[in-house]
């Protein structure tokens, strides 16, 4: 395998992985990452030959990455030409957010009850657990402060476009 190749296998396996843990699937992260890797608008027969995915699954990823704005997609004539955009810093960023309002909050809420209706051992079973959700979000709650005051900090270093 000539360097090049190497290069080109482990960009796709660490784009693959970061989008998984963002919460996409596999056949999603695998065309996003080959899309951003060639830099150029490719059509689906094209991702098709190069993932050795299916068309139409790889129809149904790009629907998706579309819709949340991670492929750009043009039309010429009757062939569509997909094109990945390189928004990692838009969603890194919106992770703690998720996490706090989609996962640590509910769980919360969830323990709060099970330490009311739990016996003596269980209850502090769920109170360590409690305490543990408590600490995560406190510094969830640090980290998206820091990346609101981060954004303010890009945002007024941009040029403006007058």
């Amino acid at each position: 395998m000539s360097v090049k190749a190497k290069d080109k296998t482990k960009f796709v396996e660490i784009i693959e992985r970061m989008l998984t843990r963002w919460g996409y699937g596999s056949t999603e992260a695998r065309v996003y990452a080959v899309l951003l890797f060639h830099g150029k608008p490719m059509t689906i027969s094209t991702l098709a030959e190069e993932t050795g995915l299916s068309r139409s699954s790889i129809s149904i990823a790009l629907s998706k990455l579309t819709r949340e704005y991670l492929v750009a997609c043009r039309r010429r004539g009757r062939i569509k030409y997909f094109t990945a955009m390189p928004i990692f810093l838009e969603k890194f960023l919106k992770i703690p957010k998720d996490t706090l309002e989609r996962e640590i909050k509910p769980l919360k809420e969830i323990v709060e009850k099970l330490v009311n209706e739990a016996d003596e051992d269980r209850k502090r079973q769920f109170e360590g657990i409690k305490k543990e959700l408590d600490v995560l979000e406190c510094i969830l709650r640090k980290i998206i402060e820091l990346e609101e005051k981060e954004s303010e900090c890009i945002s007024s270093s941009r040029p403006s476009q007058d």
